[in-house]
């Protein structure tokens, strides 16, 4: 493994990532990650959008949510952590099912978009989600998960980064016909 790595130039970031396939741990997320930007490019570019718009509405209803202290207080004490990323999962899931049967659905078509930009969009709905789940657990628990990636998804400023640069990319992702 130790030689595979040493092949991979030291461009800014890779450290942290050659760090982190080196921890059965970091190994572990490096796969997630992949799983999930594979699945974000089977699911196509509308699911995609519809996806991250998901996330924005799952967070703010998880965030909003006034029950939360009781429904944690009902968990046994080794579920407590984990809690808020459970409630945050189930509204995205119930959010993701409901917008792609609405006619929201067929308004927020990207129309024809390149593999890239697919590519960019599943990377994004990664970060994002990422940092959402992080930001819902406590400090300790995401660094000791997370180990050197921390400085990337958990905290307040990789969130806001995430979720801004979702918005920010989002005009960049039209296709390359012009309607008449």
């Amino acid at each position: 493994m130790d030689s595979i790595l040493s092949r991979i130039p030291s461009w800014p970031g890779t450290a942290a990532l050659t760090d982190a396939a080196r921890d059965p741990k970091g190994l572990f997320v490096l796969l997630v990650v992949v799983t999930l930007v594979l699945y974000g490019l089977s699911v196509g570019r509308t699911r995609a959008l519809v996806s991250l718009l998901s996330i924005y509405v799952a967070y703010m209803l998880a965030v909003l949510f006034p029950f939360l202290p009781w429904v944690i207080e009902k968990l046994p004490e080794s579920s407590r952590s984990s809690g808020a990323v459970g409630l945050f999962i189930v509204l995205y899931a119930l959010t993701f099912s409901i917008l792609s049967r609405s006619m929201l659905k067929g308004r927020l078509t990207l129309g024809e978009i390149s593999l890239w930009q697919v590519l960019v969009i599943s990377l994004i709905q990664i970060g994002l989600l990422a940092s959402i789940c992080i930001s819902l657990i406590p400090l300790e628990r995401g660094q000791e998960l997370l180990g050197p990636m921390y400085r990337w998804f958990g905290g307040q400023y990789p969130l806001w980064a995430w979720a801004v640069t979702s918005l920010l990319i989002m005009p960049f992702m039209r296709s390359g016909r012009r309607r008449e």
